[in-house]
């Protein structure tokens, strides 16, 4: 990984965790080998002065806890519509924290809910961020022609 890809991968991270930390109150911090695939993701496209996807996918048992955060909810309480609606949210909040770093104007899209998250192709940056109970998080910036 070059330092410009580099660069940018610390400060992806650091807006997932900070979102994470901050807004959900689920403390994570950067792990070094991403997952290939994670079970609930959602993605949205950028256009404009950059073009690509953002994904954002997650654990089962972390994005329960997301979506029992955002919700206000216990997690044994957490409804399947309810992870859906946060991590779209959740995509939204963090995609458009990383839009503001990457070449710009540029316009997101609406999240869109994945019933299967794709393998990052060539190029793509990868960071995963972990929690201290098993869970995972996986932010794939992901450039493209669309």
């Amino acid at each position: 990984m070059d330092s410009q890809s580099a660069q940018l991968s610390m400060k992806i991270a650091r807006i997932g965790s900070t979102v994470m930390n901050d807004f959900l109150k689920i403390p994570v911090h950067t792990e070094e080998a991403p997952a290939t695939t994670l079970p609930c993701g959602s993605a949205i496209t950028i256009s404009g002065g950059w073009k690509g996807s953002i994904t954002i996918s997650s654990s089962d048992e972390l994005s329960r806890r997301i979506a029992a955060a955002m919700f206000r909810k216990e997690d044994d309480n957490v409804e399947p519509r309810d992870i859906t609606d946060a991590m779209n949210e959740l995509t939204n909040i963090i995609a458009g924290n990383i839009k503001a770093i990457l070449p710009g104007p540029s316009q997101l899209s609406l999240p869109v809910t994945l019933e299967t998250v794709p393998e990052a192709s060539q190029g793509s940056l990868l960071v995963q961020l972990g929690d201290n109970k098993a869970g995972h998080l996986l932010i794939c910036v992901q450039p493209g022609l669309h």
